[in-house]
């Protein structure tokens, strides 16, 4: 039976759902997911009013998530024993890019390069309001928005997927990549601080279990707010916080051996070729399931990256794996301090840490391509890639001693 997806309750956005001029790119793998209630465009709710409420729409009550996603808690899919809400990122900021402020009509009013759409925002209620800002954000996306090479980016790292994960790494599936009609795209543009973005407005419409990331852009986060994450998930028991650790450790694992687990010899270049990220993070661009398998959310970071040999292969792995070691270590000492603390099991570092290695031992026993080694004094994680194993297979270290 499928976990169910849980989500942490946060302030409330109104959409508006529009189908009319939008164009889809959609994945084929949930396409009796892209449904008549959910297909379209999510609109926040005063730009479709400012263009007089054209395209046609419905109006929707989305969860806020992070400044520029709302999720839509009602809309559920199951995917083997993960169940799933859905999400749309793209969908309007809610703070303005430069203070820490709510946006609403009169900041907006400041922000707009359009007169006339200026002066209908006069008789707007000033309460905030979530908007999609034309500016130049990053230097390549519409701010509340998504550029379409990103949207496009994460469709395309879901399409690798087997529904939702690839060798063992879990991410949050795209259901399908949406284009903005070209009226709103002009429109957001009139509206900008320094930088004006005049490309496509895309949003993603992706499968999340939950809205709990490792330490930022969440209402709750297991590093910070570890004790209601634990009463969120219903961790009562100290089998079922081990239960929990174990997937978690699994999971985590998967992400920071991804490229191994993903290599492949690429038929025209005879190079290899896996999965890695670009300026993207497990602290705050993954997602934690109920049952404590981590999912990566934000896939417009996952590409493919060449290595010409064996040696480059070997450097790719270990850079991998070292860049994000430090928050898949966070993760599960998160996990283990704030079961020590629930269970009153007293204050040793060393048993902890030591718990820690032993699940997750466990976790990796029947994983092909990574398995924990005790040495003398730490622990190091051996690495078999998919193709090649016995000539790329490398020892990297995880721990240096079990000391306090």
């Amino acid at each position: 039976m499928a976990r169910p997806a849980l989500w942490v309750p946060n302030d409330p956005v109104d959409l508006v759902r529009v189908e009319e001029g939008v164009e889809v790119v959609g994945n084929p793998r949930f396409a009796a997911d892209w449904s008549s209630e959910v297909r379209g465009a999510y609109l926040p709710a005063l730009l479709w009013q400012l263009l007089d409420r054209t395209p046609p729409g419905r109006p929707v009550r989305g969860v806020r998530d992070d400044n520029r996603t709302a999720i839509l808690p009602e809309r559920r899919v199951t995917v083997d024993e993960h169940e799933y809400f859905l999400a749309v990122k793209g969908c309007g900021a809610e703070y303005d890019a430069y203070e820490p402020v709510r946006l609403d009509a009169h900041r907006l009013r400041a922000l707009c390069h359009d007169p006339a759409l200026a002066a209908r925002l006069d008789g707007v209620d000033g309460g905030p309001a979530a908007f999609i800002v034309g500016e130049r954000w990053w230097g390549y996306a519409p701010y509340g928005g998504q550029a379409g090479d990103s949207a496009l980016l994460a469709l395309l790292a879901s399409l690798r997927a087997d529904r939702n994960q690839i060798a063992g790494f879990y991410l949050c599936p795209l259901v399908a990549a949406v284009r903005l009609p070209d009226r709103i795209a002009r429109a957001a543009s009139e509206f900008y601080w320094y930088r004006r973005y005049d490309g496509a407005y895309w949003q993603e419409v992706r499968l999340m279990p939950s809205n709990v990331r490792l330490f930022f852009h969440s209402p709750v986060t297991l590093g910070v707010d570890s004790g209601r994450v634990f009463s969120l998930f219903g961790l009562t028991s100290f089998d079922a916080c081990e239960r929990f650790l174990e997937r978690l450790a699994r999971s985590t694992l998967a992400a920071i051996t991804l490229y191994a687990r993903s290599l492949r010899r690429d038929a025209a270049t005879g190079r290899y070729v896996g999965l890695d990220y670009d300026e993207v993070y497990l602290d705050k661009d993954a997602v934690i399931a109920p049952d404590g398998t981590l999912h990566f959310a934000d896939l417009e970071g996952v590409e493919e990256f060449f290595s010409g040999g064996p040696e480059a292969v070997r450097e790719r792995v270990e850079m991998q794996f070292y860049r994000n070691l430090y928050e898949a270590t966070y993760a599960l000492e998160a996990m283990a301090l704030e079961t020590w603390r629930a269970f009153g099991l007293g204050s040793s570092g060393r048993d902890r840490r030591r718990w820690v290695l032993d699940v997750l031992e466990r976790a990796l026993h029947a994983d092909p391509y990574a398995r924990v080694e005790r040495t003398a004094s730490g622990s190091r994680v051996e690495i078999r890639p998919a193709v090649d194993p016995d000539r790329l297979a490398l020892s990297l270290e995880w721990a240096s001693e079990e000391g306090e």
